[in-house]
């Protein structure tokens, strides 16, 4: 197994804006997860091992002198507004197409979902769109990433679908496809496993074993799909480590400094 953290550890949140804060020497050469367009580039780690293509775009920005990454909007790649989808796939697109170049393996994205507002998720035929919409996303950047030898990953996410109304189907109808494989977050899934009562840690790693290339680990306590630091959650994480495949990437994704869930996770891996 190999392990990392990703690119966000090391943001602070404001309202509307990232700013990016330095990277501590100590963490330089773990490898990394870049969350491309988010306050990093390719030049703040020496050893990047997979991307996680834009769920918000961002533009450069400054607030009192400070450079900040400002929110413009979310990303879905089953939106029926034709400029946002075709300016996506664009977006996704030249990020493969670079870490191809630079022999990155991975690119981890977010499913898509309906966000079209009122009750128009309630409405099967209006599902349907959506889900033909990002099968059209998945068919061009599935090609793409297959010719640039990137493994597309689909990282199950915390919120209602709009599409399937559960997000295992959802993600057993990208992988049966052949579209992507998966990354499993940990928290999203425990969060999700207690809010909604949809299929615990323990299922969806019997499920998709051989599908999940990547995990982002991290622990969570149920009350919102926020990561914490591992061991101050209830995730038995150490327990379902054992259950992945030898050749999996652990990416610790949380939101301050990952040091220390670095070095509990290298204990057990």
């Amino acid at each position: 197994m190999r392990l990392g953290y990703a690119s966000g550890c090391f943001l602070e949140r404001r309202k509307g804006f990232v700013i990016p804060r330095p990277i501590p020497d100590e963490l330089k050469n773990y490898s990394v997860e870049l969350q491309v367009g988010r306050g990093y580039d390719y030049s703040d780690f020496n050893n990047i091992v997979s991307i996680h293509l834009p769920f918000t775009h961002y533009k450069e920005s400054r607030v009192r002198g400070t450079k900040v990454y400002e929110k413009l909007r979310e990303v879905n790649i089953a939106s029926i507004n034709q400029e946002f989808w075709a300016e996506d796939l664009a977006v996704f697109k030249e990020h493969i197409k670079e870490a191809a170049c630079r022999g990155i393996k991975y690119a981890v994205f977010h499913y898509g979902s309906c966000n079209c507002g009122s009750r128009l998720w309630r409405d099967e035929k209006h599902r349907k769109l959506h889900w033909n919409r990002e099968k059209e996303f998945l068919e061009e950047l599935s090609q793409l990433a297959e010719n640039s030898g990137i493994r597309l990953l689909a990282e199950n996410h915390p919120y209602g679908d709009g599409v399937f109304l559960n997000h295992v189907k959802h993600i057993s109808d990208i992988v049966d496809n052949g579209y992507a494989e998966i990354c499993l977050d940990f928290p999203h899934a425990f969060y999700r496993s207690v809010k909604f009562g949809n299929a615990s840690l323990d299922e969806i790693i019997n499920k998709f074993r051989d599908s999940i290339q990547e995990i982002h680990l991290a622990d969570n306590n149920g009350s919102s799909h926020a990561p914490l630091a591992l061991d101050r959650g209830s995730i038995d994480w150490r327990k379902l480590i054992p259950l992945f495949k030898r050749s999996l990437l652990v990416i610790v994704e949380l939101r301050e400094n990952p040091l220390e869930s670095l070095k509990k996770a290298l204990e057990v891996l």
